[in-house]
């Protein structure tokens, strides 16, 4: 082989060589550019996720404080709901203890009276009547019924000694018709049970 011939030969083979490194220098850029455009998606998927998780984390989080701070507000609620029943049971004890504890007074006698009045205008056309006391006031009994006779005669009221069951006020008994109408203390306590509970509600506020 000639001279010439090994230089074509050898400029043939650089010939090749440079096409070869240029093709591969080209797949290579073009595997990096797939390599980074790949990445790139796959980032952005990433960042998606970490955003579906985050914000499904806060949801998460939110729910768990709002069924917190509501059941708190129940518990809460309930508590008030306790505290205003007990202060309504204690309250209504309270005003029996005070109803009973006339019976100190001078006057219990007149107040029984005015009790005794105020049923008998509960029976309608009342000609005959029982007067029924507890047990402890008894005693005053007579006394009343005949106070009873001085001042609406045209009531003919006895005094029944058979005590009624009760703290204190009175019971009257229609003779003729059978009505009866309970003026006792237990009576008017859960009478003005309402107007007791509403006055404490509106302190509660």
């Amino acid at each position: 082989m000639s001279e010439v011939d090994t230089q074509k030969l050898s400029a043939l083979r650089d010939l090749i060589l440079d096409k070869a490194e240029a093709e591969a220098m080209k797949i290579t850029q073009k595997a990096q550019q797939e390599a980074d455009e790949w990445l790139s998606q796959e980032l952005v998927k990433i960042e998606q996720e970490v955003d579906l998780i985050i914000n499904d984390a806060r949801r998460r989080a939110e729910e768990i404080r709002r069924r917190e701070l509501l059941a708190a507000e129940r518990e809460v609620s309930r508590e008030r709901l306790r505290l205003q029943n007990r202060l309504i049971t204690q309250a209504r004890a309270m005003f029996l203890d005070e109803l009973v504890a006339l019976r100190s007074r001078e006057d219990h006698w007149m107040i029984l009276l005015g009790l005794l009045f105020e049923a008998q205008e509960a029976i309608v056309d009342l000609k005959q009547g029982s007067l029924k006391l507890a047990a402890i006031d008894s005693p005053l009994g007579e006394t009343i019924v005949a106070k009873s006779h001085e001042l609406r005669p045209h009531i003919d009221m006895k005094f029944d000694p058979a005590p009624a069951p009760i703290l204190g006020g009175l019971w009257l008994i229609d003779d003729i018709g059978k009505r009866q109408v309970n003026s006792d203390w237990q009576t008017k306590v859960a009478e003005l049970s309402d107007t007791l509970t509403e006055r404490l509600m509106a302190i509660w506020q």
